[in-house]
């Protein structure tokens, strides 16, 4: 399958071009492999054998006499064999993706696409594609099933997202490589990301703050969303499920309550459109999508219960106090939505080295919870902005980039014409990105970022609208160097100036080693070693904020930036058959910033600190295997061990949690099946929370803490999807099969992170696609 060379006297220059199946797009990262001698087997000396490696553009140069034979591999795609007459100079080979292989196979970073094989970090890539044949609605649900160790759970204000052990405030999410604006609490709107219009996820695990900066301390979740490549596509579906909870039938106009009445029992229905085209230098892509779904109430089993530990409570307790609530906790309302996005995008190519990108995004949502108080929340966000690149011949290529998110949050009254804002948030952001591969076997990149961030709000000063600003000037540098076929170095490093922070240092440095090594072309080893940071956000600078004389929270100008070392090795194993990938991690943080519970007599207080230090050590594992042509196992594992701070653990993450998946496909003629049935699975919680005892016999109160112990939970979900002559999808399903319930909700004002789902769910969705190929 190699080469078999007719000797001439002069060698030739033969230039290789590899794209995928439809001719439009590169592969970077193909191997070339050619050899003096006639097709050596794996066994055999093959001591001649030389393979390229393809950049970026998907082109490769070999310097060879004679007639050669060759083959071209890469991950996800069929191995291909030919021949190379000694008359042919140039050759472009055209690769088919190999569905039974894995899809996991581009990582879009500050450089360019490259593939995961290739890159000096672990990152896992997910075809949204595949997300929605396997049954999710949306990506907060595809990211539980799919990303072991993530969590998107309620907390009684909202979604909370953890990671690893780290909350939201750790994991930065990106569209396209931009940052969003519109979170309080770490927290986007996740309802925002259309799940429809993303080609691909990208989750780059472990701290990454060298290439991106504040908050990219525990994790990195970058959606890329789609650009056709076909003269002309379409696509349109649309979904509908079982309500959660029906609250109240055929509500009357003539009812006081019938706009409450009405929100709250949305139906739970999709909608989405897809077009695009793509005329010679021009492309256009546009996206709309549609949402609601109806609120309902989760119910807690017993009456609160809290356990005052001797060991939390040294020198207050002589012995564990158990404290049983005389009333039945009230029931926890999940509120309903209604939402919509439109998104456009414009690609102009000008030539093969200049190209310019216009983009605008929309969304609104109206959220509506079960309080009786005839107001709902909604919320608009709008993002705009340009990118212009432009290759200068081989030696390097400019970035220009500005970059626009401004998000709102109101109040409006269901009856009379009555509008109050809560909060408004504006992102401003250029960049300026310069990169070069005109040095051999290395990927060179700097660049320089602003970062204008805008908060109003009336959280600051009492019943007064007023603005809080964070200005942040970025520069980083790194070096990817292939050292040769074995061996890849990752060095980086990025500095950060901040105004906010104004009685501390303003400048900091983060440095980044990262190193793979090839064993063999089926195995590799990965080390990273990195300093992260995040500054504080402008809530935990300078809020002020009293909830109903029930709570508050307490802003802290104090606070310094928070510092983590982060390391971790690794190993995969990757052939047509199986996929293991398994990573092994220590997140060690300094001057952690996190929110604590203070109890007074009269007042509970949420105060922002930061705390000496804490040690998060953990394990990944991935895995896939296709067990035939028809069958796929794929499954993962996370756990992750948090120190404790005092004594006490404050942080209500699960140590362990694991998913899986069983696929089945079969393709005949016209029609294809998927079935798919997904698990995912959490372990126990054991917490402590601060309270404040009351002593009886001594007439005297004390700061005291008490343990939360959370069941572990597993959920399971099953669907199947029918395709007919590629255009047309059924799919049905039914979440949460095993009708998992949480039965604790919370103790006292505290609302425990719980899954918020009202059980077995059935569902149906259909969509079609039109499209126009491209002309031979």
């Amino acid at each position: 399958m190699f080469i078999a060379i007719t000797n001439s006297l002069f060698s030739r220059e033969i230039a290789i071009h590899i794209v995928d199946k439809n001719g439009s797009s590169p592969i970077y990262g193909a191997y070339f492999s050619y050899s003096t001698d006639e097709l050596p087997s794996k066994e055999s000396n093959t001591n001649k054998v030389k393979t390229e490696m393809t950049d970026s553009h998907g082109n490769a140069n070999i310097n060879v006499d004679g007639t050669i034979f060759y083959e071209v591999s890469f991950v996800g795609y069929r191995t291909k064999s030919g021949s190379i007459p000694a008359s042919q100079s140039k050759i472009t080979i055209v690769l088919e993706e190999d569905e039974t292989m894995l899809e996991d196979v581009y990582v879009e970073g500050k450089i360019d696409e490259r593939p995961i094989k290739l890159s000096a970090v672990t990152t896992q890539v997910m075809s949204a594609e595949r997300l929605v044949e396997t049954g999710h609605g949306s990506l907060q649900q595809a990211l539980q099933h799919e990303t072991p160790g993530l969590n998107i759970q309620k907390v009684g204000f909202g979604n909370e997202m953890s990671m690893q052990g780290l909350d939201a405030r750790h994991v930065l999410f990106l569209m396209d490589g931009e940052r969003m604006t519109g979170d309080m609490a770490g927290n986007l709107d996740y309802e925002r990301f259309n799940l429809h219009a993303i080609e691909r996820v990208e989750i780059v695990k472990g701290a990454s703050s060298t290439l991106y900066g504040s908050r990219a301390a525990g994790a990195v979740i970058n959606l890329i969303t789609k650009k056709t490549t076909k003269p002309f596509e379409i696509s349109a579906g649309a979904r509908y499920g079982m309500m959660n909870e029906r609250n109240y039938d055929n509500p009357s106009t003539k009812d006081y309550m019938y706009m409450y009445e009405k929100n709250v029992d949305k139906p739970n229905l999709q909608g989405w459109l897809s077009a695009g085209f793509h005329r010679k230098k021009f492309t256009g892509q546009t996206d709309l999508w549609y949402g609601s779904t109806d609120a309902f109430n989760l119910y807690q089993d017993s009456n609160d219960e809290k356990l005052y530990t001797q060991e939390a409570n040294e020198g207050i307790l002589t012995k564990d106090t158990m404290v049983i609530a005389q009333n039945m906790r009230p029931p926890l309302g999940i509120e309903g939505n209604q939402h919509v996005s439109a998104s456009q995008k414009l690609y102009f190519d000008f030539t093969k080295n200049v190209e310019i990108q216009l983009y605008g995004t929309y969304f609104h949502m109206n959220t509506y919870d079960m309080l009786k108080d005839l107001v709902y929340t909604f919320s608009n966000d709008m993002m705009c902005g340009a990118k212009a690149k432009v290759n200068i011949k081989d030696l390097f290529t400019i970035e220009a980039k500005i970059h626009n998110d401004f998000y709102n949050r109101s109040k409006r009254h269901e009856r009379r014409d009555e509008i109050n804002k809560v909060y408004e948030s504006r992102i401003f952001q250029p960049k300026f990105i310069l990169s070069s591969k005109h040095f051999k076997r290395h990927n060179l990149i700097a660049g320089w970022e602003y970062i204008s961030d805008d908060l109003t709000s009336d959280r600051f000063i009492y019943n007064t609208m007023a603005t809080r600003s964070l200005r942040e000037t970025e520069i980083y540098a790194q070096d990817e160097w292939q050292a040769n076929d074995k061996w890849m170095l990752s060095l980086g490093m990025r500095g950060n100036h901040s105004k906010a922070i104004m009685r501390h240092r303003r400048f900091q440095t983060m440095p980044k080693f990262a190193v793979k090594h090839n064993f063999t072309e089926e195995f590799c080893m990965r080390a990273n070693y990195s300093i992260n940071y995040r500054n504080p956000s402008i809530k935990e600078l300078f809020f002020n904020w009293d909830n109903l004389g029930m709570f508050q929270i307490k802003g802290n100008e104090d606070l310094v930036p928070e510092k983590s070392q982060y390391i971790s090795l690794g190993g995969e194993f990757t052939n047509d058959k199986l996929f293991l990938s398994a990573t092994a991690y220590t997140n060690i943080f300094r001057d952690k910033i996190e929110g604590i519970w203070r109890v007074y007599d009269m007042q509970y207080n949420f105060e922002y600190k930061n705390l000496n230090k804490q040690v998060l050590t953990g394990i990944d594992i991935l895995s896939k295997w296709n067990i035939s042509d028809h069958f796929t196992l794929n499954a993962s594992y996370s756990f992750v061990n948090i120190s404790k701070t005092d004594g006490l653990q404050l942080s209500a993450t699960s140590p362990s949690a694991a998913t899986g998946s069983l696929e089945y496909k079969l393709k005949k003629d016209k029609y294809a099946l998927t079935a798919v049935l997904s698990a995912t699975a959490s372990g126990k919680k054991r917490f402590d929370v601060q309270d404040r005892l009351y002593m009886a016999d001594e007439g005297t109160s004390y700061d005291a803490y008490y343990r939360v112990t959370l069941p572990a939970y597993g959920m399971a979900n099953i669907a199947t999807t029918h395709s007919f002559n590629n255009r047309y999808r059924l799919t049905v399903g039914c979440d949460n099969i095993l009708n998992y319930k949480p039965k604790t909700l919370g103790s006292g004002i505290t609302v425990f992170n719980i899954p918020a789902t009202p059980g077995a769910r059935g569902y149906v969705q259909l969509e079609v696609t039109l499209d126009k190929k491209e002309k031979k």
